[in-house]
């Protein structure tokens, strides 16, 4: 029989963590993949390159209720993380938690660092961690009562999963090696199969938008593939972001969890997470949605030595100094001149694409409006990527700028099919790259920002550029870009 569920002990967490993020939610400005969102959200399509068709159909969605608000538009993953702390309770009650250790389950994902900074900005990471949240509990029920018809149900998930970021696909494939491990007799039943037919359903759309694009996201899935900081950093960003002091809870709880034969394929299936990112050159935070698995072990582990009351207290106390000491990396708790000040911003350079897209946008005004009235009027703005063309097109018609162009990621597929234009404003092109283009190109002007971080578009160009060397339609084939 399973515990009660500490309903209000949860319920607390979940609103300590959503009014702390929503406290922030308006700092420091629009993210560069925020930007990016909100442009694919104008250009509603079954795939783009470098994510599906979910997150955007989201951002379009906030965007009919509450037009240019980011804290609205934040309000979303702040929700989605606070119900990572509520399914990460459930989960350990599957796992046999006592109401207690469903409560320090809980308690641990409000302490988590991945899950305080992961949830603050509107991008597919928050909605990926949500979902592998929901089908890590639809897989421990199965794995609890053996029940069969659950399997459609995270089929189901898996799918809408997989229509959400990709690297959902490590779940189910864990999963799968793990039953193969664990409870091979599981798979003998044609129901974890129908599942999988479901995900694959819902991944249908996407397929067919992969299929008449060249499989472009395979193709942008190679070209990222080992763009880490490496094995070793690997491992430590993970501890960090994982919390170093539930470590050793963390590890402890799977041991455990793992003589419990009903759910050790749970223990392979995290370990195998771990390894599938790890050997195929995944990022750290990759593997971070399989923690709320771990914290309901470690939750486990620990309420079953919590007459030890002092080393209980310690390990809370600790877990939310460590918070508090990194919570102005987590979460933008300084104003921007504070954190400019300790240089938090080389810490987490997420911070430093919220800041400078006006500027951008207005430096290109500036270029544009420069330009000779019958020049302007059929003139043309490339920018090189995705964030510079996303802060044109958010912040551009305020200034009376057209939509950007760009060859850089699914930007490439939005330009105009017969694009020729014979003046246009390049930014954050090179003159040796204008120059390849247009037989004239000068530079008007230097991409800065009113604070001075030099962040990765600090400093680049803005060109004037007339008199193309061919059609830009006849070039753009050779222009895009996946890094």
């Amino acid at each position: 029989m399973r515990a009660r569920v500490p309903w209000p002990w949860i319920a607390l967490f979940a609103a300590i963590k959503l009014a702390v993020t929503m406290a922030v939610a308006n700092r420091y400005g629009f993210h560069q993949d925020e930007l990016y969102y909100l442009a694919s959200s104008r250009h509603l399509e079954l795939g783009y390159v470098d994510y599906p068709p979910i997150v955007p159909l989201l951002a379009a969605a906030d965007q009919a209720i509450a037009p240019g608000s980011l804290v609205a538009l934040r309000l979303l993953p702040a929700l989605a993380g606070s119900l990572i702390i509520v399914l990460t309770a459930l989960i350990a009650r599957e796992l046999g938690a006592t109401t207690r250790a469903q409560a320090w389950a809980a308690l641990a994902a409000l302490l988590s660092p991945m899950f305080l900074g992961g949830t603050l900005m509107f991008q597919t990471v928050a909605f990926d961690e949500l979902i592998w949240a929901i089908a890590l509990l639809v897989f421990a029920r199965i794995l609890r009562d053996d029940g069969r018809r659950l399997w459609l149900v995270l089929g189901l998930v898996v799918g809408i999963g997989l229509e959400t970021k990709f690297t959902i696909i490590a779940l189910p494939v864990a999963m799968f090696l793990a039953l193969v491990v664990g409870r091979r007799e599981m798979l003998a039943t044609p129901w974890p199969w129908v599942g999988a037919a479901i995900a694959l359903v819902l991944l249908a759309p996407n397929i067919s938008w992969q299929a008449a694009h060249d499989w472009v996201s395979v193709q942008y899935t190679l070209s990222h593939r080992g763009h880490t900081d490496g094995p070793i950093a690997y491992w430590l960003q993970q501890l960090l972001l994982f919390n170093p002091l539930f470590l050793v809870p963390g590890i402890a709880g799977m041991f455990a969890l793992r003589r419990d034969h009903r759910f050790a394929p749970l223990v392979y299936a995290a370990i195998l997470v771990e390894l599938i990112f790890f050997a195929s050159g995944g990022k750290a935070y990759y593997p971070a949605p399989i923690y709320p698995m771990l914290y309901a072990a470690g939750a486990i582990w620990i309420d079953t030595r919590a007459r030890r009351r002092l080393p209980v207290a310690a390990f809370a106390t600790a877990s939310t100094a460590l918070i508090l000491i990194l919570l102005p990396i987590a979460l933008p708790v300084l104003d921007v001149r504070a954190m400019i000040a300790q240089n938090l911003w080389k810490s987490r350079p997420d911070y430093a694409q919220m800041i400078g897209w006006p500027d951008v946008a207005q430096e290109t005004a500036q270029a544009y409006d420069s330009l000779p009235s019958d020049q302007r009027a059929g003139a043309v703005i490339l920018a090189h990527y995705y964030g510079e063309a996303g802060a044109i097109d958010y912040y551009g018609p305020a200034l009376g700028l057209p939509n950007a162009v760009s060859p850089h990621l699914t930007y490439w597929y939005w330009a105009p099919p017969r694009l020729d234009p014979s003046t246009a404003i390049l930014v954050n092109f090179t003159l040796v790259e204008g120059n390849a283009l247009f037989l004239d190109c000068r530079q008007v002007g230097t991409i800065t920002n009113q604070y001075g971080i030099h962040n990765d578009e600090y400093g680049a160009p803005i060109l004037v550029c007339s008199n193309p060397r061919k059609p830009l339609w006849q070039a753009w084939r050779s222009l895009q870009t996946l890094d």
